[in-house]
């Protein structure tokens, strides 16, 4: 899923935490991809724009995809969670499932021909095709039952 849809939707999961926890478990629902695309940002989004299409994958390099793996593991995702909560951070722990929900969200919106989710690296190259989230009708219902459920639970 796209990155503001992670933020809308880690935010709306967490709209009855502390607001401070709430910031910092979006900031987390958005850091997986900041962290595996943040360093190739300016030349794909320049990519797009002349080719007026999704870049293809051959513009990127070998170490973002790795870094995609690790940034989109449930295994990883479980490693770091426990480590925060056994070592006495279970408000940062709380908050960091807001990556967890990135992971989860990404398992069924990105297909096999679009950054699949590997959610079980390192360990197995599984992942689950689902629906690409850029496909044009699926943003428009994304973002449709995104401000739905804000209706519903702001107003």
């Amino acid at each position: 899923m796209d990155i503001i849809s992670h933020a809308l939707l880690t935010n709306l999961v967490f709209k009855d935490a502390p607001t401070s926890q709430r910031l910092l478990a979006t900031a987390f629902g958005i850091l997986p991809d900041l962290v595996a695309f943040g360093s190739m940002f300016n030349s794909v989004f320049l990519r797009k724009i002349l080719f007026f299409k999704k870049p293809p994958h051959s513009l990127f390099p070998p170490y973002i995809m790795r870094l995609y793996f690790i940034c989109h593991s449930l295994i990883i995702w479980l490693i770091v969670f426990l480590l925060l909560w056994l070592f006495g951070f279970q408000w940062l722990a709380i908050a960091f499932c807001g990556w967890g929900l990135h992971i989860v969200i990404d398992i069924f919106t990105h297909s096999r021909h679009s950054f699949p989710t590997h959610i079980l690296w390192p360990f197995s190259n599984f992942y689950f095709s689902g629906i690409g989230w850029s496909n044009k009708w699926f943003m428009v219902f994304s973002y449709s039952l995104i401000a739905f459920l804000y209706l519903v639970f702001y107003f």
